[in-house]
C-alpha cells in the first residue's frame, strides 16, 4: 500500500508538501497541487483521515448520526449543516448513515468517540431513553453532543421543533375547511396531542375517526384498509415513513388529491414539493444556523451548560387541501 512518502518521492516534493495538498492549504501552488494529485492517483494513494484525527486532540471533526437514510428530510438537514461546517469553518465531517431509529445510537457514538471527534450530532427519534447512553453523556469529558430534531436527554443540548403546535395547526386547517372525518397516520403521541388540542379549540368533543398511534412501518395496504373502513375526507400523515404509504394508499384506491381526499404531510421533502402537498415544516435556515451555532459554541467553550432550542413549526399551504 502506497504512503505519502511514496507520493512525495515520485513527485519530487517533501512529505509535508503532500500533507498540505491534501489539507487544501492555499500556500501550495496550483502546479504543485496537480503534480502531487497526479502522482497520488498513479500510486493509488488516499490519505487516512482516521490516522490524522487520532494524532490530534482537537481534530476539527464533527460526526453525524442519521436515524433513517430512507428519509430525505434527515439527510438533507445533515448535509446542509455539514456543508456550512466544512466550507465556512474548516471542519471535517463524518456520518453513520443508519442508526435504525435509535437502535444503534450507542454503538455509533462509541465508534466515533474512538476517533476523538469534537462533537457528535444525533437524533433520538424514539421516545425511549437509553440508561447506558445517559451515563455516557455524564462521564464523557472530551466530546460534545447535540440532539437534532428532538429533546430526549435533558443533560444534552438540543435543537427541536414545536411538533404539538404544528399538528394542531394542520388539524385546525382541515377543520376550518369543513373536514370532520380526518384520518391521522402517525405513531407520535406528542403530535397526536396537538390534533386533540385543535378539536378542543374548535369546540368538538370527539373526533369522528378515532385518533390512535399506528405501528412503525405501516404499509400502504394497511392505510388503504383504514381509508376504506373510515371513509375520511382528509388525511394527515407524519414524516416520510407515514407520508409515502398514505399517498400510495390514496392513489391505489383511485382517489385524487385534493378532489376526493385532502392530504397534509409533516416535513417538506422533494416528493411533497413535486406533488404540491401542503406540509407542516420548519425554517431550514433556522435549523442549520441553530445547529452550527450550538456545535461551535460547545466546542469553543462558549456554551457550557445544556442549551435547548425549540423552533416553531408552520403550515406551508399548497394545493392538497379542498374546502368542503
Amino acid at each position: 500500500m502506497s504512503t505519502s512518502k511514496d507520493v512525495a518521492q515520485l513527485a519530487g516534493v517533501s512529505p509535508a508538501t503532500v500533507s498540505r495538498v491534501f489539507r487544501g492549504e492555499a500556500i501550495v501552488s496550483e502546479k504543485t497541487r496537480k503534480l502531487v494529485m497526479d502522482c497520488a492517483r498513479r500510486l493509488g494513494y488516499t490519505p487516512s483521515l482516521a490516522a490524522s484525527v487520532l494524532k490530534k486532540q482537537n481534530n476539527h471533526t464533527v460526526a453525524f448520526l442519521d436515524p433513517d437514510p430512507q428519509n430525505p428530510f434527515y439527510i438533507q438537514t445533515i448535509s446542509r449543516i455539514s456543508d456550512v461546517l466544512r466550507e465556512q469553518y474548516g471542519y471535517h465531517t463524518m456520518m453513520a448513515p443508519d442508526t435504525k431509529y435509535g437502535h444503534l445510537v450507542r454503538e455509533s457514538i462509541q465508534f466515533f468517540l474512538s476517533y476523538r471527534v469534537e462533537c457528535i450530532v444525533f437524533s433520538p427519534i424514539k421516545n425511549r431513553s437509553d440508561p447506558q447512553l445517559a451515563e455516557l453523556f455524564q462521564t464523557e469529558q472530551d466530546c460534545r453532543f447535540l440532539q437534532l430534531h428532538s429533546k430526549l436527554y435533558p443533560q444534552v443540548s438540543s435543537l427541536y421543533y414545536n411538533d404539538v403546535a404544528g399538528m394542531e395547526e394542520a388539524t385546525s386547517c382541515l377543520l376550518e375547511n369543513g373536514h370532520r372525518r380526518i384520518l391521522i397516520v402517525s405513531d407520535d403521541r406528542n403530535r397526536i396531542r396537538g390534533c386533540f388540542d385543535a378539536y378542543r379549540a374548535a369546540g368538538i368533543a370527539k373526533p369522528e375517526i378515532p385518533v390512535t398511534p399506528l405501528p412503525v412501518g405501516v404499509s400502504a395496504e394497511q392505510v388503504m384498509e383504514l381509508i376504506q373502513r373510515w371513509q375520511p375526507t382528509a388525511v394527515i400523515a407524519v414524516a416520510e415513513m407515514f407520508g409515502l404509504p398514505a399517498y400510495s394508499a390514496i392513489t391505489k384506491l383511485g382517489l385524487r388529491v385534493p378532489e376526493d381526499i385532502s392530504l397534509i404531510v409533516y416535513d417538506d421533502t422533494a416528493w411533497t414539493k413535486a406533488l404540491g402537498i401542503t406540509v407542516v415544516t420548519h425554517s431550514e435556515e433556522d435549523v442549520v444556523s441553530g445547529a452550527v451555532d450550538s456545535i461551535l459554541g460547545m466546542i469553543q467553550g462558549d456554551i457550557e451548560s445544556p442549551r435547548h432550542t425549540k423552533l416553531p413549526a408552520y403550515l406551508l399551504h399548497r394545493d392538497s387541501v379542498r374546502r368542503l
